[in-house]
C-alpha cells in the first residue's frame, strides 16, 4: 500500500494559490499510484473557510480515485463530523479520543485535536496500528527550542516516550515552517510541514511524504511539491558611504534566485544621509522593478538618517577609517558605534 501524508494546507477564501498547490499534490499522488491520502489536521485556516470551500474541496477530492482519511486540527476543529460531506472517498477521523480504520489490511488510528492531554487520547490504542495521524506539538529536545516563540507550538503538546512503539508510521501536523524526520527505535515520526509557504517562517523547500507499507517494512520518501515556493530572506545593513552599492547588492541577490522555486524576503536597515522617505522611496522603485518576475516578494526598511550627525568630524573620520574593515565587521561596528554617537552628539 502506498499513502501519502501531507498537512497544514490551510486552505483560505481568496488564497487561490493555496487551492492550485494542494490541487497540485492530489494530481501528484494519482501519477504516483497512491492508495490511501492522509491529511494530518489544519485543512482549512478557519470553520468559516471550511464553510465558503467545502464545495470547491469536496469536487476536489472527488476527481480522484483514492481514498483520503483526514482528521481536524485546531483551525478547522468543528469542519468535520457525519453532517459534512467531502465525498464518498473522505473518511473523516473525528471520534474522540481516537478513531481506528482498517484498509487493505493496514490499521489507521486518528486522534483528532481537542483541548486534551494527547497522552489522555492514546491511553487506550490498540496494538498494531500501522499508521497513526495527530495534530499538536512534539516536544523533543531536536527542534523544538527553535519553534518555541511560534503560539502554535501551545497547543496538544506530545511528547517522544508517548509516541514509542504506538505505530510504524506516526503522521503529525501542526508545525508549518519545515519538515521534520524523527525516529524512536522502530517508530519513525514526521511533520511533512504546510505544502504552501504560509507566511515568510517558510525559508526552505515544501515537501510531502509517501510510506510504502508491504509486510514488516514501512520505507519512507519525501517529495518537493513541485508548484510550491518557499521564501528566501536576506539582510542588507546600509552606512552612509555604500547607499549606492545596496541596489547592486540586492540586485546580485536577486539574480541568484530561481523565481519559480522562491520569493525574495528582504530586510534592510542601517543608516543613510539622505531622508528616511527618501532613501526608502528609491529603495522601494529600484527593488520593485527586479521583483516583478516573482510571484510575490517582501521589503522591509527600517533605517535612520545621519544628515545632521555626520557632519560631525569626529564621525566622518571615524567613518572613514572603517572602510578598510570587512562588511560584516563594518556593520557590527557601525550598529554599537553609531547609536552611542548619537546620544552624546545630537
Amino acid at each position: 500500500m502506498k499513502i501519502l501524508h501531507t498537512a497544514d494546507v490551510h486552505l483560505k477564501k481568496g488564497e487561490e494559490k493555496r487551492l492550485q498547490i494542494f490541487d497540485g499534490v492530489l494530481r501528484k499522488a494519482a501519477e504516483m499510484g497512491v492508495d490511501c491520502f492522509v491529511i494530518a489536521g489544519d485543512l482549512f485556516d478557519s470553520d468559516t473557510d471550511a464553510t465558503q470551500l467545502r464545495n470547491t474541496v469536496r469536487k476536489m477530492f472527488e476527481s480522484v480515485k483514492y481514498t483520503f482519511l483526514i482528521i481536524p486540527g485546531n483551525h478547522d476543529m468543528r469542519s468535520f463530523g457525519p453532517e459534512y460531506d467531502y465525498g464518498k472517498n473522505v473518511v473523516q477521523l473525528t471520534e474522540s479520543p481516537f478513531s481506528c480504520y482498517e484498509m487493505e489490511g493496514m490499521k489507521f488510528c486518528g486522534v483528532p485535536y481537542g483541548e486534551r492531554k494527547f497522552s489522555d487520547s492514546i491511553r487506550d490504542v490498540p496494538k498494531g496500528v500501522d499508521v497513526l495521524i495527530a495534530h499538536g506539538t512534539l516536544y523533543d529536545q531536536s527542534f523544538i527550542f527553535s519553534v518555541l516563540e511560534d503560539i502554535e507550538t501551545e497547543y496538544m503538546p506530545i511528547y517522544p516516550a508517548q509516541l514509542e512503539g504506538i505505530a510504524r508510521y506516526v503522521a503529525l501536523g501542526h508545525l508549518h515552517s519545515r519538515n521534520i524526520e524523527l525516529r524512536y527505535n522502530r517508530t519513525q515520526v514526521v511533520y511533512s510541514g504546510s505544502p504552501s509557504a504560509l507566511d515568510t517562517k517558510c525559508v526552505v523547500p515544501r515537501y510531502f511524504y509517501t510510506i510504502e507499507i508491504d509486510g514488516s517494512e514501512a520505507n519512507v520518501s519525501k517529495h518537493r511539491v513541485e508548484n510550491a515556493p518557499h521564501w528566501a530572506e536576506k539582510e542588507f545593513f546600509v552606512f552612509p558611504d555604500i547607499e549606492e552599492k545596496i541596489i547592486g547588492d540586492i540586485e546580485s541577490f536577486l539574480g541568484e534566485i530561481d523565481g519559480s522555486t522562491a520569493m525574495p524576503n528582504i530586510f534592510i536597515r542601517g543608516y543613510t544621509l539622505v531622508s528616511e522617505k527618501e532613501f526608502e522611496n528609491r529603495i522601494e522603485s529600484e527593488v520593485a522593478g527586479l521583483c516583478e518576475r516573482f510571484g510575490d516578494f517582501r521589503l522591509q526598511i527600517d533605517v535612520q538618517s545621519w544628515d545632521v550627525i555626520i557632519q560631525n568630524r569626529m564621525v566622518r573620520r571615524f567613518v572613514s577609517k572603517t572602510k578598510e574593515l570587512d562588511d560584516n565587521l563594518r556593520t557590527k561596528v557601525f550598529e554599537i558605534a553609531f547609536p552611542i554617537f548619537d546620544k552624546v552628539l545630537r
